[in-house]
């Protein structure tokens, strides 16, 4: 998995009925910052739907996995030095075919760095 290790770190994570809200520290001396990009470190847009996926998984108490995804969007970079915290804000429902609805949100304030809908299959 790319998001274990010293990448971040949870500092918070609340369950609630079809609802988890996370709050994340990031470490802006992770070596994927090096990569990603020298200079100008920006968490890779892959990370943050690995992120949502595992954050899932978590409340769930279960794997999931991405089926698809009818809305991604990335709407501010996250400088791991400018934003060193996070939050993460995951609302879900199961379909009648069992798979879950999702509609996240990886925010600040009033800052949105991706809202994404997706469909998850456990």
């Amino acid at each position: 998995m790319i998001l274990t290790g010293d990448f971040f770190t949870m500092q918070t994570l609340d369950k609630g009925d079809g609802m988890v809200k996370a709050g994340l520290l990031w470490n802006a001396e992770h070596p994927i910052f090096k990569g990603h990009f020298p200079g100008q470190p920006v968490v890779p847009g892959v990370c943050m739907i690995q992120l949502i996926q595992e954050t899932l998984e978590q409340a769930l108490d279960k794997p999931v996995q991405l089926i698809s995804s009818s809305q991604v969007k990335f709407l501010h970079v996250i400088d791991p030095r400018q934003f060193p915290a996070t939050d993460l804000l995951i609302q879900y429902s199961v379909n009648a075919s069992g798979t879950y609805q999702v509609s996240s949100t990886l925010h600040l304030g009033t800052t949105t760095f991706l809202k994404m809908n997706a469909v998850f299959s456990a």
